[in-house]
């Protein structure tokens, strides 16, 4: 059971942060006439966000190899939230706007967080338990 509470509360933790971040303590730049890159930004990280906290409560759910699986799939989720602000969609240009300064690196630091967090949980689920 420590594995599964391992795997998931953080994953979950992380996955509801990176939905929510972008829209309250890390808001991007209001739409006004215009949608600006931030707010796809924000609109993208909404969906990982509730895909890496789902597939943390299935993980509660499932064997060991499944949960490493779903692991897996939260790691590479957690590189997508890196690469969605800085590569793939971005956010403003302005180094002074807020969501360059803000939320650019909250979504980086919670993307490697849940990376980290989710590589750590796949080994240990592969890993043999020392009680079967």
């Amino acid at each position: 059971m420590n594995r599964k509470l391992f795997a998931a509360i953080p994953q979950f933790v992380l996955g509801v942060l990176v939905a929510i971040a972008p829209r309250t303590f890390a808001h991007v730049c209001e739409v006004t006439d215009m949608p600006m890159a931030c707010h796809y930004t924000a609109q993208a990280s909404l969906g990982i966000g509730i895909a890496i906290a789902l597939l943390a409560v299935i993980g509660l759910f499932v064997a060991d190899a499944t949960r490493a699986g779903l692991d897996i799939a939260n790691a590479v989720l957690g590189v997508l939230v890196i690469l969605v602000p800085t590569v793939l969609i971005g956010v403003c240009k302005g180094a002074m706007m807020h969501c360059h300064m803000v939320t650019l690196p909250t979504l980086i630091v919670l993307g490697v967080l849940t990376a980290i967090v989710s590589v750590i949980a796949a080994y240990l689920d592969l890993k043999p338990s020392k009680h079967r």
